[in-house]
């Protein structure tokens, strides 16, 4: 079974450490474009909550793109390479 954006994006969260998982939240209230993040959505927040929180407000895609974008300006390349890898499934398997 082909797995899906929202749980290719939970299972990168998992793997975070605590203090990347943290700035990563971080960053996602830092965020300048729309949609914004409230804080009270994202602060004490499980991995899977806040993977709820990013797919609610961005979409499956969007999501996936705006995690992309803060792995890697928070220096986390290894897990965006991993997560960016969904990028080049067929699509059919992505829903």
């Amino acid at each position: 079974m082909a797995k899906t954006i929202t749980s290719t994006l939970a299972d990168t969260l998992e793997n975070l450490s605590k203090g990347d998982f943290e700035r990563f939240w971080h960053q996602v209230l830092d965020r300048r474009e729309e949609p914004r993040v409230k804080r009270n959505r994202v602060e004490n927040k499980s991995r899977l909550e806040i993977t709820d929180v990013l797919v609610s407000a961005f979409t499956e895609e969007g999501a996936l793109t705006v995690a992309l974008e803060i792995l890697e300006a928070i220096g986390c390349n290894q897990p965006a390479k991993e997560l960016g890898k969904i990028n080049d499934c067929d699509s059919a398997s992505i829903k």
